[in-house]
């Protein structure tokens, strides 16, 4: 397999310092969100102890452990998932998440082998690099129309197995033998919870991020042992592009000499919402700021053709619901005054306010925008807010950190990392990104929390 092949040339190269600090934040913010969703049991992350494993050298993340490496990787996995609070990959070709995956597995992988940080972090970027070039070579066909596969069970096993077979030493043949195994035996997860007209929001979302991280430390397990797949899977005959790809896929980018550039692709969410929620939300937030809730008559929010539908829920019946709803999202902000954990949970997703300040949100889809984010990956907004007046205030948007500064980017992502996590280990781990010291970072991320109580901010 020529694309694990040079991803293992490549993971013997020097890591720049832009690359070093993307993958730490990374793993950063994929811990996090796992640690608040396990404390409090939301999500995937209330219905998995019966995928608990052996004790093991893993820790299970804000919660009990430690356990083996295949339980570690699908309960962090299904955690992490649990609040679409992930980053996401931003492209043109494919948009979805990695780090969920990636980051759990090859913790894991690296805990139960004891791997030091250092060799860690180079695996993490090698996934998260090749992660981009399957996507890319996938496109976005598996997701369109009928089609309802997860890009996330589709393309992110099969990256992490790669880096994390690498993690654990296993030299560029046994890479490509755990890809090919990852890629022929895909758990594939589908999108059917997730419409408006079903209406489900259930958490094998969650779970289905969990499965995708387990089958990638079983595929790195197994081709350790001497298994391997069809090398020809990822483009040949029957395989991963051709089963996949329905008709948009491109095997070129296989061949991309792979570049830690791309990782700057990747993009943290700053509201606990849908990433399609984001630029709205934003701009709910810089409107409220300019016009109190009580002289908003009306606001219109254009987004791309395919959010307005998939994003349209008005029913909130579960915290998934509120965070994949753009009426739910905008109306809580402008009414709030702000977009936080707090709002997407318990009681606040029954709120009357914030359930009548839906009625004067209209959503459209617009086919400019949609077509913008097909040339991007990007997920533009344009809000207008009509005041009693009859003014009419409109704003634009095409990423949430837009015209924002280093320093406010900085405090932005400080700030999430503080709603997760508990003071104390936030400040440690914030500290020891600051100074680019993973190997500290890794030392509270395999850390088994012992009381669970003690894991709330």
């Amino acid at each position: 397999m020529g694309f694990a092949r040079r991803h293992a040339r490549h993971h013997a190269t020097p890591m720049d310092a832009d690359a070093r600090a993307q993958a730490m934040l990374l793993a950063l913010d994929t811990y996090a969100v796992a640690h608040y969703a396990r404390a409090r049991r939301i999500g995937g992350a209330a219905v998995d102890a019966a995928m608990g494993g052996a004790p093991g050298a893993c820790a299970v993340w804000g919660g009990r452990g430690p356990t083996d490496a295949p339980a570690a990787a699908f309960l962090n996995g299904a955690a992490a998932e649990a609040l679409d609070f992930q980053e996401v990959l931003i492209d043109g070709r494919n948009n979805g998440h990695a780090a969920v995956v990636i980051v759990p597995a090859l913790a894991a992988l690296a805990a139960e082998a004891g791997a030091d940080a250092e060799v860690l972090l180079a695996g993490l970027r090698t996934a998260l690099v090749a992660n981009v070039a399957l996507a890319r070579a996938l496109g976005r066909g598996h997701r369109a129309g009928h089609m309802g596969f997860r890009t996330t069970a589709l393309v992110a096993p099969i990256a992490a197995a790669l880096g994390g077979a690498l993690t654990v030493g296993a030299g560029a043949d046994r890479a490509a033998a755990a890809a090919a195994l990852a890629a022929s035996t895909l758990p594939a997860g589908l999108l059917a919870a997730m419409s408006p007209e079903a209406g489900a929001f259930t958490a094998d979302k969650d779970l289905s991020v969990g499965f995708s991280a387990r089958h990638a430390v079983d595929a790195v397990r197994l081709a350790q042992t001497g298994a391997t797949g069809p090398l020809t899977v990822l483009d040949g005959p029957r395989g991963w592009l051709p089963t996949y790809g329905q008709g948009t896929e491109d095997a070129a980018h296989l061949e991309t000499p792979p570049d830690d550039a791309v990782l700057a692709q990747y993009a943290l969410k700053l509201y606990p919402a849908n990433f399609g929620c984001q630029c709205a939300i934003r701009l709910a937030l810089d409107l409220r700021a300019e016009i109190p809730p009580a002289r908003i008559a009306a606001v219109e929010v254009r987004v791309k053709a395919s959010s307005a539908q998939s994003l349209s829920a008005r029913t909130i019946p579960s915290h998934v619901a509120a965070r994949f709803s753009l009426p739910y999202a905008v109306a809580s902000a402008m009414l709030r005054g702000r977009s936080v954990l707090a709002d997407f949970e318990g009681a606040a997703l029954a709120d009357p306010e914030v359930h009548a300040f839906m009625e004067r949100i209209a959503l459209v889809g617009d086919d400019a925008l949609e077509a913008q984010h097909r040339a991007e990956g990007v997920f533009p907004a344009v809000l207008t807010v009509t005041d009693t007046e009859g003014g009419r205030h409109v704003r634009r948007l095409t990423a949430p950190q837009e015209a924002q500064s280093e320093d406010r980017r900085r405090a932005d992502v400080d700030a999430k990392i503080r709603s997760l996590l508990p003071a104390p280990l936030a400040d440690a781990m914030l500290a020891a990104y600051a100074r680019s010291d993973f190997a500290a970072m890794i030392d509270h991320i395999q850390t088994p929390t012992e009381d669970t109580d003690l894991c709330a901010p």
